[in-house]
């Protein structure tokens, strides 16, 4: 079985790619909580082979802390899983940009004074995630655009 976790900043494309595995025939599940992952890795393996490749969304949205997270992650890679983590970042600007173009509001807005500060942030909480990624990738020069 599968298993893609993806991670990363906030507007560093994230749902982009969560879509674009959707179309490639992954199943997406986006903002679970650590403490469920192993049971759906569990539930997907023990299935027929309709969830054999299984991509999940995890970010600041999801925990306070990142240990059990790490926990759970170096548990998937220690038994049969193939679990990769996907980390997607961009530039600060690039970032601002994308969140002036969507109206939404940042995750961490409400606990810095800017949104480049609640940017930072996140970059530094995130940090334990980027370190043990398989693939990290810069997302500021890339566009979904046709």
């Amino acid at each position: 079985m599968e298993i893609l976790i993806i991670s990363g900043l906030s507007g560093g494309g994230k749902s982009k790619a969560a879509s674009f595995l959707e179309d490639v025939g992954f199943y997406i599940v986006d903002n679970m909580p650590a403490g469920m992952i192993m049971k759906l890795a569990e539930f997907c393996a023990a299935g027929s082979g309709r969830y054999s490749r299984v991509a999940l969304v995890y970010d600041v949205r999801t925990a306070d802390s990142f240990d059990e997270f790490l926990e759970v992650l170096a548990t998937l890679r220690q038994r049969e899983y193939d679990c990769k983590l996907l980390f997607l970042e961009a530039e600060v600007d690039a970032i601002i940009k994308r969140y002036k173009e969507t109206r939404r509001a940042h995750p961490l807005l409400e606990e810095a004074d800017s949104l480049e500060e609640a940017i930072k942030l996140e970059r530094t909480m995130l940090a334990p995630l980027r370190a043990r990624a398989d693939k990290i990738i810069n997302t500021t020069n890339l566009s979904t655009a046709k």
